[in-house]
């Protein structure tokens, strides 16, 4: 980490990279960089996706520097921004596997078929918590993905969402009553750190 910028947040040091200051961005990164590697681990098991999709995150904002504005809690933005790089390129992906499915069943080998067999429990684990996320408000969805996804505190969540904490507690015990409800068998989620 530059030592220029050790006692200063991150938020300040955000105005310096925006400036074209290089130790500013190397500041961010090395700050920043084990919390989104954690973060992106939980949506991607691959970590070679997860520091490409960061790295790739890193490049975008020094080439956009002079057009972005400083969010109100840089580590939420980064956070956010990693998250959806990796949710974007794991659709990608899965398009393209679905392509490739479609081709006459000859060419799928048995190690494929069995593949997709040993998928297929996961696959509707994943399509039952699809289905009752779609269930929630757009703003419950919102804040449990920065809840549980992400991996944010609420007061994280208050500045990104611009809400009360009281308003942020009550969206998520909601979502988490509904979600409890659409798939049952899941155990108890925790509403507070």
């Amino acid at each position: 980490e530059a030592s220029f910028f050790t006692s200063e947040s991150d938020e300040m040091i955000w105005w310096a990279f925006r400036d074209g200051d290089k130790e500013a961005l190397a500041t961010l990164y090395y700050r920043n960089i084990k919390v989104l590697i954690d973060c992106g681990s939980k949506i991607s098991h691959d970590k070679d996706l997860v520091k490409d999709c960061i790295h790739d995150l890193f490049i975008e904002i020094w080439n956009n520097k002079e057009n972005l504005s400083v969010p109100r809690c840089v580590r939420a933005y980064l956070l956010i921004c990693v998250q959806r790089k990796i949710i974007r390129y794991k659709n990608r992906k899965r398009m393209a596997q679905v392509e490739v499915y479609k081709l006459p069943d000859t060419q799928l080998v048995d190690s494929k078929e069995d593949e997709l067999i040993m998928e297929q429990h996961s696959k509707d684990q994943q399509d039952t918590l699809r289905l009752a996320m779609a269930s929630l408000t757009r703003r419950q969805r919102e804040a449990i993905q920065l809840k549980f996804y992400a991996n944010l505190s609420y007061t994280e969540i208050v500045a990104i969402m611009n809400i009360s904490a009281d308003a942020i507690y009550n969206l998520i015990s909601k979502a988490i009553d509904i979600l409890q409800r659409e798939v049952p068998g899941q155990g108890n989620i925790h509403r507070r750190d």
